[in-house]
């Protein structure tokens, strides 16, 4: 996903270069894929106090300071969102650039630094929450009442939580940022063959999360399932008891495979499973509703008992 990031000020945060291309890269591609927008880019410019405030008087006639500015580039229908306008972006791809620039975010460093302290967390969650505000106006949000406030408020926590910059962590892993989390894996997947993307993302007892793609094969047979991939990396870090899958398709709901639902028995026979469409909403059911009698560890236990 393409950001450009530039850095506009004299003064230097030791170790900040970095990572702020990375991190600022993982906040708007949480943006981008909460909002379910593709092939989409930005630029954010880390500026000073006074090139902030030159911009704000130039560009908006308001002769003062601000944290952070944003000049959309792509403009949407009134009321709607990115989301909504699809095929409006897709007009506003820019074949130079190789993708769709949805606009400038521009950051005063200094007042970044002053609000992370003022908040007491780091400076990094501050960039990053500057970055997801400026990200969801070029995509058509504002927060000028109440609701559309809330909404906007939403969106930047959801994004910050999939980025890993929240506030703190004891936030309790609800049904939304389990999708969310889904979603995100559906974008990496690979299928190229059947074009039908899929992502898993399983909850484990002690609150860790394990996401999980669709890997096609040219030999069919070999193709492996999201939630297989999931728990395939659950396994590898330890982890071996599930209370919740989400699993979102890119073209449709997509329910586990027959095969998916017996492997996930084998590791919690009552998780919820979580399933909807990329950029839909999301239904929730007892795995024992997909696989009613289902045969597992507990069938095997006492060996050739009653034989």
């Amino acid at each position: 996903m393409p950001i450009d990031v530039q850095w506009a000020v004299p003064e230097r945060v030791e170790g900040l270069e970095a990572l702020l291309e990375a991190l600022l890269e993982a906040v708007c591609e949480a943006c981008f894929s909460l909002e379910g927008v593709e092939n989409c880019g930005m630029a954010v410019r880390i500026a000073s106090p006074d090139e902030v405030r030159e911009l704000n008087r130039t560009m908006r006639s308001i002769d003062s300071e601000t944290d952070v500015l944003s000049f959309p580039t792509a403009r949407f229908r009134p009321g709607t969102t990115a989301r909504d306008n699809l095929k409006r972006l897709k007009r506003e791809y820019d074949p130079f650039l190789g993708y769709v620039n949805l606009g400038d975010c521009v950051i005063s460093l200094p007042r970044a630094k002053e609000q992370a302290e003022a908040y007491g967390h780091s400076l990094e969650r501050e960039l990053g929450y500057l970055c997801a505000h400026s990200a969801l106006h070029l995509m058509g949000y504002d927060h000028m009442n109440p609701g559309d406030r809330a909404r906007m408020r939403d969106m930047e926590e959801r994004a910050l939580r999939l980025a890993s910059l929240s506030r703190t962590e004891d936030f309790p892993m609800t049904d939304q940022m389990l999708f969310d989390l889904a979603c995100e894996a559906m974008l990496r997947a690979y299928a190229p063959y059947s074009k039908f993307q899929v992502g898993a993302c399983l909850l484990t007892r002690d609150g860790r999360t394990f996401q999980g793609c669709n890997i096609e094969n040219a030999s069919y047979g070999a193709t492996i399932c999201a939630e297989r991939a999931a728990i395939s990396n659950a396994l590898t870090a330890g982890a071996n008891h599930f209370v919740a899958v989400a699993i979102a398709g890119s073209g449709a709901q997509s329910w586990p495979c027959g095969i998916c639902r017996q492997v996930l028995n084998e590791f919690s026979d009552d998780m919820r499973v979580i399933c909807g469409q990329y950029g839909h909403d999301f239904e929730v059911v007892k795995l024992a509703e997909l696989l009613p009698r289902a045969f597992g560890p507990e069938q095997l236990k006492g060996g050739s008992d009653g034989e």
